[in-house]
């Protein structure tokens, strides 16, 4: 059976457009990325922690969002299996590209796990 990104998700609120996203992201120890990453001592993929930003997007405000750019990311500690991370981040509208950028933080048990600058695309 395979995990979907965004059933990794818990705790997403509602959120009105220009409002800060929050969301609890946890990746079980047998998801299936953890196999190659790395063996014996696995890491959850920082790029699953920038994905999940635009499922926590898409789940608060009932749209379909997506990853199309990342302005910046910065990972500063690992996060490993079944620890929970969570998310703060605040949501603008680029009126030029229409385009949301998001800008926040990931934050685990021990502090900051990442920071990052990313734009979704949100269909119509």
């Amino acid at each position: 059976m395979t995990i979907r990104d965004d059933e990794l998700l818990d705790e997403v609120p509602p959120m009105p457009p220009g409002v800060h996203l929050q969301a609890t992201f946890c990746v079980p120890a047998d998801h299936p990325v953890l196999a190659g990453h790395f063996p014996g001592a696995p890491l959850v993929p920082g790029v699953m922690l920038l994905v999940a930003v635009a499922d926590a997007h898409t789940r608060a405000t009932g749209r379909r969002s997506e990853l199309v750019a990342v302005d910046d990311a910065r990972f500063q500690a690992p996060l490993l299996p079944a620890q929970p991370a969570r998310l703060h981040a605040a949501c603008e509208l680029d009126d030029a590209s229409g385009e949301i950028v998001v800008a926040g933080e990931w934050l685990g048990t021990a502090g900051r796990l990442a920071v990052f600058r990313v734009r979704l695309r949100v269909q119509a």
